[in-house]
């Protein structure tokens, strides 16, 4: 009895190590599929603007940040770029974060900004907790520039970014 408790425990180890080495699976079937990494811009449905640290915002008519984006009624896309945009607009936001590019690795050109307005009532922490909300993101080597939660003046001609300062 003792040799026939021996023998169905090491059979039962025997099968539940093959179970957990994958016997079976083809080695390429074992490997996880390779996760796509969504970017700001694609979840937000915004394009990427690159800023230049030399150019200045150009003082074009102040649009209301608001104003940039309609609402739409698909919840996993809340929003979507305007239409009746002027082809040269200003427009105040907050930068709300950022992503190093160093540690992503990909340093086309510079870091990646997110600027919104403010939440309801003024209230930065809102907006901060609660993402889906409209915002604009940009590349820039400004680091030294462009600070969390402060507010800056970004000058759009035909849809690109062609110039901010701090405001």
């Amino acid at each position: 009895m003792r040799y026939f408790g021996c023998g169905a425990i090491c059979a039962g180890l025997a099968l539940w190590s093959l179970a957990l080495s994958g016997c079976g699976y083809l080695p390429s079937e074992m490997e996880p599929t390779p996760k796509t990494e969504k970017s700001p811009e694609t979840a937000d449905g915004v394009s990427l603007h690159a800023a230049s640290c030399d150019v200045k915002a150009k003082g074009y008519k102040l649009v209301d940040f608001g104003d940039l984006y309609d609402a739409t009624s698909d919840p996993r896309h809340p929003f979507r770029p305007a239409t009746n945009l002027p082809a040269k607009y200003d427009v105040r936001a907050y930068v709300w974060g950022y992503d190093n590019c160093m540690e992503k690795g990909q340093c086309q050109n510079g870091d990646h900004y997110w600027l919104i307005k403010r939440g309801p009532e003024n209230d930065f922490s809102t907006w901060v907790v609660t993402p889906q909300f409209p915002r604009i993101t940009i590349e820039s080597r400004c680091k030294d520039r462009l600070k969390v939660g402060e507010r800056y003046r970004l000058s759009f001609e035909n849809g690109n970014l062609v110039g901010f300062s701090k405001n």
